[in-house]
């Protein structure tokens, strides 16, 4: 599975992007030993499990630029993946052709990638407001930009329930490949500062909380 894409976004959190190319069995080898998926493996579509599996591969192989501990990647009760070491913090996200994983052992974090399509505009009244509309302004890579930039807030916020149109709103910065993200809710707000770029026909976007830092 060749690397693509790989960055040290600090000293405390690593970045890494995966190419689909190898057979389910070859994917199983690359796991670690201790890692078990079967159970999980088991409950994903036939057409994903290809991608599920990379991603956990590529989670498993970032895990040991930070510790050599043999930590399992397991899900919570909302279905956010998680290591069995609280201080690591990971999202994960795939499509058809890339995986792609977010790894922090200081910061809560979220990823999200998607392919360019038409997709994303000819259901872009489900999660856009009028305002984000006059940002997009109906292009497709802006549209599955703010997207994806929504799925990332959806991660950090990591309890479901949330309506995108509603509670999730995006909006351009004046920083290069920065937006600005806020989730609202009746008893939560925050704003998020969600990094993105373009590689290989996909929008990436991500998300380090350092206000989530523990002191």
């Amino acid at each position: 599975m060749p690397l693509l894409h790989s960055k040290q976004i600090n000293s405390n959190t690593v970045l890494g992007i995966w190419r689909l190319e190898e057979p389910l069995e070859d994917l199983l080898k690359a796991l670690p030993p201790h890692a078990n998926v079967d159970e999980r493996l088991a409950q994903v579509h036939p057409r994903r499990q290809r991608e599920w599996l990379a991603s956990r591969v590529l989670a498993y192989k970032l895990l040991e630029d930070l510790t050599p501990l043999p930590l399992q990647l397991l899900r919570n009760q909302h279905g956010r993946p998680y290591f069995s070491d609280s201080r690591f913090h990971v999202s994960i996200s795939h499509s058809p052709a890339l995986a792609a994983v977010i790894l922090s052992d200081t910061y809560e974090v979220g990823i999200d990638i998607e392919l360019i399509s038409p997709k994303a505009l000819r259901v872009q009244e489900k999660f856009l407001t009028d305002q984000e509309k006059n940002y997009t302004l109906a292009d497709e890579r802006e549209t599955c930009l703010y997207w994806s930039a929504k799925e990332t807030l959806y991660k950090m916020y990591s309890r479901k329930q949330l309506i995108f149109k509603e509670n999730l709103s995006v909006a351009p910065l004046d920083e290069a490949n920065i937006l600005q993200g806020r989730v609202q809710t009746e008893n939560f707000s925050k704003l998020y500062h969600i990094h993105h770029e373009t590689l290989h026909s996909h929008v990436l976007t991500y998300c380090i909380d350092k206000q989530s830092a523990q002191v």
